[in-house]
């Protein structure tokens, strides 16, 4: 992503650590700090409908809040006052349909790092309850994802785990007839952008950052709300609809393939260039500083605490009575917190 952006932006941007904008594109806590003087700006993003605990702690740091999608846009207004959407992009000169004849099995494909947010588990099921004739069904998922199932999939399943090189992934792209993205939460949803961008007919759910493009895929599915496995709660795709889409995939392919030229012409609306332009127009003109001073973050917490405390925590001692409200570093409410002396 980040260097997607830096690789599109114009031409007259800099990019130095001293300059006096500063752009965190990561989970707001992952930063190290910044210099004296710098104005910040977080690019972020969050999958389902409540911010979580430390996301809301840190985004006080930060003078400027950038999401890739309208769901992050609501969600994160929450909590700052000074929050712009920009969309991710896609490279249309390199996700581009290739051409030639695919030729066997009818082939859906669909991928993701996490299989239960991204739907995995639905577009299984769905598959095996359709039983369709002459179709496979071929998933990329990542090698160090702890949650992929490694046997039991059922019948004309192809789990692929292997790194792929960009050259790679566009090729395994371009042998699918349908791909699925029915994802339960996304910040943006780059997988199925570049299907799109591909010609490839794309189905995908009308969730989070995926509802930017429900216009330039094949199918549209609706979701209900369901628990997530981080915080509140996510989409849950509906697999009727997805198991229709699909046939409809399956038996109309070449109406199916004329949609999807339409995509592929919509998807440049969401170029990496368009991208980078609005990036840097959502963010102030900066300078280099001359004398840059490092600042560390400075995140406090309020706690209450369960029991007396006595304890020597990051070169400092603190001794707290129970029933007490306190404020505390991040660092000591994280310790405090694991040892249950607080609430």
């Amino acid at each position: 992503m980040l260097e997607s952006f830096k690789g599109s932006a114009p031409k007259t941007v800099v990019f130095n650590d001293n300059a006096s904008v500063h752009v965190h594109m990561n989970v707001p806590y992952g930063v190290k700090g910044w210099f004296e003087g710098q104005y910040r700006v977080l690019f972020s993003m969050w999958e389902t409908d409540v911010l979580p605990e430390d996301f809301r702690r840190w985004l006080p740091q930060y003078d400027q809040v950038l999401v890739p999608c309208q769901h992050n846009l609501e969600l994160f207004s929450e909590f700052h006052n000074n929050v712009s959407y920009c969309p991710l992009g896609v490279d249309n000169k390199f996700w581009k349909p290739l051409g030639g004849v695919h030729e066997g099995p009818y082939r859906f494909h669909g991928g993701g790092s996490l299989w239960k947010r991204k739907g995995l588990d639905i577009l299984v099921r769905a598959f095996n309850a359709l039983g369709l004739p002459d179709a496979e069904l071929h998933i990329k998922a990542a090698p160090h994802a702890r949650d992929t199932p490694s046997t039991g999939l059922g019948r004309n399943i192809f789990l692929n785990r292997e790194w792929m090189t960009p050259i790679e992934q566009r090729e395994w792209f371009n042998q699918a007839d349908c791909f699925v993205a029915v994802s339960r939460g996304e910040g943006f949803g780059l997988m199925p952008l570049q299907a799109i961008a591909s010609g490839i007919p794309t189905i995908i759910s009308d969730s989070t950052g995926q509802a930017q493009f429900t216009d330039l895929a094949f199918g549209v599915v609706p979701c209900g709300k369901s628990k997530a496995e981080t915080t509140g709660q996510w989409d849950e795709p509906d697999q009727k609809v997805l198991e229709e889409l699909m046939v409809e995939a399956y038996e109309n392919r070449d109406a199916a393939k004329t949609k999807a030229k339409q995509g592929v012409v919509g998807s440049k609306a969401f170029s990496w260039d368009s991208s980078a332009r609005r990036f840097v127009g959502l963010i102030p003109t900066g300078t280099l500083l001359s004398d840059p001073k490092h600042v560390p973050p400075n995140i406090s917490v309020e706690i209450h605490t369960v029991r007396k405390v006595n304890a020597y925590i990051g070169n400092a001692t603190y001794v707290l009575e129970p029933d007490k409200t306190y404020v505390v570093p991040e660092n000591v409410y994280k310790v405090l917190s694991d040892s249950g002396a607080i609430r």
